[in-house]
């Protein structure tokens, strides 16, 4: 399970179309290659990601209808093919990873406003990962890690909107290495 925050050059907290905050499941297999001095492990990694970010707005009253409140939401499912390298420590394991992969974007939301903008994307994307995991018993980790993945070819829609930008995670995860 990860938190998530959308990020990049039109990243603002509020004030924005966009949902910003939102959590994430980021199921992966990983399979290291190689060892070099028994204490460097090189691997591939493939990583299936879902995001959800959400955002509550009011919608203003319209024609004798009262106002209400309803969620934009915004939601990726990525897949993604990484190069890995992890450092044994000991029971402490620091790694690193970078790769690409594709995201599939989705926005929705009631407000006819912003129904030109897009509900659909389907980009390239480019990521970087790294963490520290720390091993609690036989086969088993737990983690902190961090991610940042950037949306390749973001085109305008002419009103000046980009809703399916850059995200940054921060994730607390709980493996098992068969």
């Amino acid at each position: 399970m990860m938190f998530g925050f959308r990020a990049g050059a039109d990243f603002q907290l509020s004030g924005d179309i966009s949902p910003k905050v939102g959590y994430s499941l980021s199921p992966f297999f990983q399979y290291t290659y190689a060892r070099l001095a028994d204490r460097l492990g090189l691997g591939v990694r493939a990583e299936f990601t879902f995001d959800r970010f959400e955002k509550l707005v009011t919608i203003p009253p319209n024609a004798g209808e009262p106002s209400y409140q309803t969620t934009r939401a915004l939601t990726f499912f990525d897949f993604a093919l990484l190069a890995t390298a992890t450092l044994r420590l000991g029971r402490v394991q620091p790694w690193v990873a970078a790769g690409m992969g594709l995201a599939l974007g989705n926005f929705q939301t009631p407000e006819v406003e912003y129904q030109s903008v897009g509900s659909h994307s389907t980009r390239p994307l480019v990521l970087g990962a790294g963490g520290l995991d720390v091993a609690v018993g036989r086969g088993a980790l737990v983690g902190l890690h961090v991610e940042y993945r950037n949306m390749l070819a973001k085109p305008s829609n002419g009103q000046g909107i980009e809703v399916f930008g850059d995200r940054l995670s921060l994730q607390a995860g709980l493996m098992y290495q068969f």
